[in-house]
């Protein structure tokens, strides 16, 4: 079948979002499929490229960043794409934007009868009053793209709960596809798989799953390495973990830790004043995005993973870290309280206390904690692509093939 994938920003950029568009367009192409990728290029790319088997298409915008993704350009070019393009089904990601809206009301006119799988990766949290009365104001308009879409594809239950509960969506019209892990690609295969030369067992794979435990033994003279790794936007709760890092050397006393933070954004000079103002800055080491491999191995080095978000439609980087056999700390809050039924996945209540974040890092580093068997929550992007092909499938012809 040809699949025209539509992605606000571009997939190549860090962000659970962006992840998942390149890898399920990635997988669904080793699935025989002919995929095409449509976006904005704010970074000046390639107008077109062929990468890992699907076609980019991007459209320049000069509006884009201030008309909150609203694209003149996409409104007079896409209606001759579409044509040419001709796909049997249309997936769009991200409720966040006006394009969105956009784009599904000209494929509507365009084309009633095609159908559209809608994932919204939708956060719930809005951090300034301005925030949330513009956030207000667009799901006033914004939620007609629940209604023009034929399916809506939702990674946890929470989303899916949220969806049903605000935008008057019948259970029915959605499916719950959790995202997927990327490990060690095995080229062969088109699977992600552990290599039995490289020193690691992290890895069972039985159809996509990783289905074995794993215990964490680390020499217990080794330094308590924390890691965060994500953009650094205030809803993330970072400033929680730095906190918590304080309370460990400042207060506990707890001299042998250090913390990697991973990631850029609007907060990291804040984060970076607070450290300061601990006077941690021997114990913290800043990163900006890595390339994968480099990303893995820092999470196979690290002692926990951390995440004290307020506000996630999933959070792929726990599901990575816990792949990876890596224990995480999580806040019981929105979708990422759903890690904490696997084990190896710790949680505190939101918003977290410092003196009880550093209890569970001490308990983590002082005991050698099981991570895994998983459900099917953490499992590899081709399965995960496999599912949403079958959404596709009964979408085109009825059944599933």
């Amino acid at each position: 079948m040809k699949v025209l994938i539509i992605n606000g920003g571009e997939n190549s950029c860090p962000g659970g979002v962006n992840k998942t568009v390149r890898e399920t367009a990635k997988n669904l192409s080793l699935r025989g499929h002919q995929v095409i990728l449509l976006q904005e290029n704010p970074y000046n790319k390639p107008e077109k490229e062929l990468k890992d088997g699907y076609e980019i298409i991007r459209i320049k915008t000069r509006l884009g960043n201030i008309l909150y993704g609203f694209s003149f350009e996409i409104l007079f070019k896409f209606r001759r794409l579409f044509q040419d393009i001709k796909p049997d089904i249309v997936h769009l990601h991200g409720y966040h934007a006006l394009l969105s809206l956009e784009i599904i009301k000209l494929i509507r006119n365009l084309n009633p009868r095609i159908p559209i799988v809608f994932s919204p990766h939708l956060d719930v949290y809005r951090s300034s009053i301005a925030g949330k009365y513009l956030w207000n104001i667009y799901n006033f308009f914004g939620k007609s793209i629940f209604k023009d879409s034929t399916h809506i594809i939702s990674p946890s239950n929470y989303e899916a709960e949220n969806i049903i509960n605000n935008y008057d969506i019948s259970p029915e019209s959605i499916t719950i596809i959790p995202h997927g892990v990327n490990l060690i690609e095995d080229q062969e295969r088109g699977n992600l798989t552990d290599k039995p030369d490289n020193g690691n067992s992290l890895d069972n794979l039985e159809n996509g799953n990783l289905t074995d435990k794993h215990q964490k033994t680390r020499d217990k003279n080794e330094t308590c390495r924390m890691l965060y790794s994500g953009y650094l936007v205030e809803r993330k709760g970072v400033n929680y973990i730095i906190e918590s890092l304080n309370y460990l050397v400042n207060v506990l006393n707890f001299k042998d830790v250090k913390l990697t933070i991973i990631g850029d954004g609007p907060e990291k000079d804040n984060l970076k004043k607070l450290s300061e103002t601990f006077k941690l800055d021997d114990y913290v080491l800043w990163k900006t995005f890595l390339p994968e491999e480099e990303y893995i191995n820092e999470i196979k080095d690290s002692t926990v993973f951390l995440l004290l978000s307020n506000s996630e439609a999933y959070g792929i980087s726990v599901a990575e870290a816990l792949a990876l056999r890596t224990p995480c700390l999580v806040s019981r809050k929105t979708a990422i309280k759903e890690f904490l039924n696997e084990p190896g996945c710790l949680g505190v209540d939101y918003p977290p206390k410092p003196e009880l974040v550093a209890g569970k890092v001490l308990e983590i580093y002082n005991h050698d904690i099981q991570v895994g068997p998983f459900s099917d929550k953490i499992r590899t992007w081709d399965k995960v692509s496999g599912d949403y092909e079958k959404v596709y499938q009964e979408l085109l012809y009825g059944r599933r093939i």
